[in-house]
């Protein structure tokens, strides 16, 4: 039964090819003349295409050495890379705010050239975009009302003092009017003057971008990549532009504001907790030279050489009871200025240091969740309007999460004033034994640990002060230039021959396709 069948289904098969091949062949000609036909049109459109040429520049953006569970410290350490278990977060951060319209918008006031484009038809009747040795500048530019980017109208030269301008149509190009150079054109749609530099003869096609959100929207984001290199610190930045130089300047800006900015945010971040150092370290300087020059006069006047052991052993312990409760009031300030910052709504990631002294690492992993949180908000923020309901539950995420952080140093805060009442109790208790002295010995136990006191604290506070402003100085030298900006002088894209070669498959597999339906029809 095997054997019988086996030659009806080759049989069956030959025949199907047969018929798909005489299909093939009966409308060969219609084909390869609409395949071709096909082919040949998107050449011509991609004849005329513009080049677009990639500039490309890398950077390094150097960890933080103090973290705690995978959070980098250090101020606005959110805007920079961290190390460890944090770092990829950090750095998709960092990718994040580089792409933000935040900043581009401020390499947009640095760069000319986007808000009103030139363009000529070169000799191979192709239009190229030029910015150098123009005939004629735009300027008082203003859209009345205008909803897509890229307006584009034609100035073509009439005389020495006069042009007419033309908007540009799907088929025809539409007068717009005949004007005079430097003569303000108020038109339904737009407002702008044309200014003559130098006589000229060719056509000039102006673009209109609008604004600079137009701009970052159309231009930028679509031409700006940013990628991070999955085992290093390294972050790869192009960006694709018609005019090489003017990619190149554009990429030279975005990481200067970029790294400007950071540093700014850290400046920022990180006064919190140096004034806060600065302004103790000032009280308790003034309060050691008091006590000291008490000290000593005590002695003098009274002709003391050196305490009893017994008085020595109470200064001591009186010591030790009054710097903690001096350290432990200076930690309520420090929690008190760190509850009114984050009641201020700015950037939390600036109280990290600070939890790291107090060993809360249940907030610092609230921050890090924030951290997490802001960075997805930041690329929801570049697909949709802050209206969008992904945006307002992120956006409520994070609130809920920072009255969590704020509801932890307001406990925090408790915590230490709880500490504080029961060192003061150990005060009395030690203050009871000072009563029962001698009142020489009394006053000279109560100006030896002022002394004492003072001088801990004040050291306490210069070693701090000073590891504060070694991790401060480290972050603002993080960004180091890997390569420099480089820029291919063969063109980026289009890829002629990879998209003429995919529309010729394209259009051959479509036209056997009409074929099959032409003959089931």
């Amino acid at each position: 039964m095997s054997n019988s069948t086996t030659p009806h289904i080759i049989k069956k098969d030959e025949i199907n090819l047969r018929e798909l091949f005489s299909t093939i062949g009966h409308y060969k000609w219609s084909i390869i003349f609409f395949t071709f036909l096909i082919t040949f049109a998107v050449a011509i459109k991609v004849y005329f295409m513009p080049k677009y040429y990639k500039s490309t520049v890398t950077i390094e953006v150097k960890p933080e050495e103090s973290e705690v569970g995978g959070f980098s410290m250090g101020g606005a350490a959110a805007m920079l890379l961290g190390g460890g278990a944090g770092a990829s977060a950090n750095l998709e951060k960092d990718i994040t705010l580089l792409k933000t319209y935040r900043t581009n918008k401020q390499v947009l006031n640095k760069i000319d050239g986007y808000m009103v484009r030139y363009f000529m038809k070169d000799e191979k009747h192709k239009e190229v975009e030029v910015d150098n040795n123009l005939s004629i500048d735009v300027t008082d530019v203003t859209i009345n009302d205008y909803r897509d980017y890229g307006m584009r109208l034609i100035v073509e030269p009439l005389n020495d003092t006069q042009y007419t301008l033309y908007s540009i149509g799907i088929f025809t190009n539409d007068k717009i009017g005949t004007y005079h150079y430097s003569e303000i054109i108020t038109h339904k749609d737009f407002n702008l003057m044309v200014n003559k530099k130098e006589k000229f003869k060719v056509k000039y096609i102006i673009e209109l971008a609008g604004t600079k959100r137009n701009v970052y929207e159309e231009i930028v984001s679509k031409n700006l990549n940013i990628e991070a290199d999955k085992t290093s610190p390294f972050i790869t930045i192009s960006f694709l532009d018609n005019l090489p130089h003017r990619g190149e300047a554009y990429l030279k800006n975005l990481i200067e504001i970029y790294t400007k900015q950071s540093i700014e945010d850290i400046k920022a971040d990180a006064s919190v907790i140096m004034n806060s150092y600065d302004q103790q370290l000032k009280k308790v300087e003034q309060r050691v030279k008091t006590s000291s020059k008490k000290l000593e006069d005590f002695k003098t006047n009274n002709s003391i050489i050196s305490p009893e052991i017994q008085a020595m052993a109470l200064i001591q312990e009186l010591s030790k009871v009054d710097i903690e409760i001096a350290q432990n009031d200076y930690k309520q300030e420090l929690i008190g200025n760190l509850i009114k910052f984050v009641k201020a709504n700015k950037n939390i990631d600036a109280i990290a240091p600070s939890l790291v002294d107090f060993k809360d690492l249940p907030t610092i992993e609230l921050i890090k969740l924030i951290q997490q949180q802001e960075i997805a908000l930041s690329e929801l923020l570049l697909k949709y309007k802050p209206e969008h309901p992904s945006i307002k539950r992120s956006d409520q995420t994070i609130y809920n999460l920072k009255n969590k952080v704020l509801s932890n140093l307001q406990n925090l805060q408790k915590t230490l004033k709880e500490k504080t009442k029961s060192l003061g109790n150990m005060k009395k208790k030690y203050n009871k034994k000072l009563q029962s002295a001698p009142k020489q010995e009394q006053k000279l136990i109560t100006f030896s640990r002022d002394y004492k006191v003072n001088e801990k604290m004040y050291l306490y506070l210069m070693q701090e002060r000073s590891a504060a402003q070694i991790k401060h100085d480290k972050t603002l030298s993080r960004f180091k230039i890997i390569e420099s900006i480089y820029t291919s002088d063969r063109a980026a894209k289009p890829k002629k021959a990879l998209i003429i070669i995919v529309s010729f498959i394209t259009a051959l597999i479509f036209m056997i396709f009409i074929a099959f339906f032409r003959e089931f029809l």
